[in-house]
């Protein structure tokens, strides 16, 4: 059965179809001082990409022209549809566009939040390395925490650690958060965070990853055959949330994706016809072939693959629906995916449209 909803690829495709016409305009609107009356526009078009992704303007790289972000607000399934968005854009004229909030300078900067207004120069943190999670878990404190329910708390502070670190940022260095009773001894304010994390990467050679590109290996102790992938023994994967979801509630997981156009899938075939010894390497090999068939036509991505005791399974983040499936059956052929072979909707209410080649 197909899916028949607007794919992701169009609804990017028209985004910047549209975009392009009134990139010219909105300069002018910026530059006179009228941002705000841009707000119903653009709000309205991405919204239409996809819902929960967020959208600012702001000054262009280094200072010239002006600037479009379309964020996924740190949930790893929107920020691959923003980096997706980002990779699809054109060349204008006075435009720069980032797939996630850049870090800015703080200074002078202040938020007014209810009845405070929060001076970021007064959040002080004290950070500890974790050289195992390879992220700064920290202690924080400002004068005004004490008196703010938690929900606000966390609020404000996200807002602030953006802005000095980046949203990327923000996500892969900071570790554990512990909001102090008390100013914490040693205690550095917000400011000097982001040169005390440059010294730390460089003294620990930690890498910087954007979403969807750093590799993480799992495993599971005691595979089985109760559902399609219990059998799975060790994997990679760019995305583990959407593994951690899936693993919890087998046929039972939600859309991450619902509404959006794009789909994540999964290909099954017999772990039989990976010779022993090379599984990993031949699975490899059929991964970079999809990666690079998917990548070329800006139809999907590799996400990862596993191999278990009766089958073996690549991870696909796909943007163009049918045109996106027929290129994985193309690969498939191409590559000798034996009779009975699968590919599998991550998300229950599309599990019917499994189809077996």
């Amino acid at each position: 059965m197909t899916i028949s909803e607007e794919t992701f690829k169009s609804r990017v495709r028209e985004f910047w179809s549209w975009y392009t016409e009134v990139a010219p305009r909105f300069s002018e609107t910026i530059a006179a001082g009228g941002c705000d009356t841009l707000t119903t526009e653009i709000s309205a078009k991405v919204n239409e990409l996809a819902d929960g992704l967020a959208w600012e303007f702001g000054p262009g790289a280094g200072g010239g022209g002006h600037s479009l972000t379309v964020s996924g607000e740190g949930n790893i399934h929107r920020q691959l549809l923003a980096i997706y968005w980002l990779e699809s854009a054109p060349s204008l004229p006075g435009w720069t566009f980032y797939p996630a909030r850049q870090a800015i300078s703080i200074k002078g900067f202040r938020i007014d939040f209810g009845s405070n207004q929060f001076d970021p120069m007064e959040l002080l943190f004290a950070a500890v390395v974790n050289p195992d999670k390879q992220n700064l878990d920290i202690t924080v404190w400002h004068p005004l925490f004490g008196n703010m329910p938690e929900k606000e708390r966390w609020t404000v502070l996200f807002l602030f650690l953006d802005m000095v670190l980046g949203e990327y940022g923000t996500q892969q260095w900071i570790g554990k958060i512990t909001f102090a009773a008390e100013r914490p001894v040693d205690a550095i304010p917000v400011d000097e965070l982001p040169p005390l994390l440059e010294r730390v990467k460089t003294e620990h050679k930690w890498k910087t990853f954007p979403p969807g590109e750093r590799t993480v290996g799992y495993s599971f102790e005691k595979p089985h055959a109760n559902w399609l992938r219990g059998d799975i023994v060790a994997g990679t994967t760019m995305n583990f949330p959407l593994i951690n979801q899936y693993t919890k509630g087998p046929g039972d997981m939600e859309d991450p994706l619902a509404g959006t156009g794009a789909d994540y899938v999964f290909v099954a075939f017999a772990a039989s016809i990976l010779p022993p010894g090379r599984q990993v390497e031949i699975r490899a090999q059929i991964e970079d072939a999809l990666d690079a068939a998917l990548r070329s036509s800006a139809c999907g991505r590799l996400l990862g693959g596993a191999t278990g005791t009766a089958n073996a399974y690549i991870d696909l983040l796909l943007f163009d629906g049918a045109n996106s499936i027929e290129i994985i059956k193309s690969i498939m052929r191409e590559k000798g995916l034996p009779a009975g072979s699968s590919i599998n909707y991550f998300a229950k209410d599309k599990r019917r449209c499994r189809i077996v080649t």
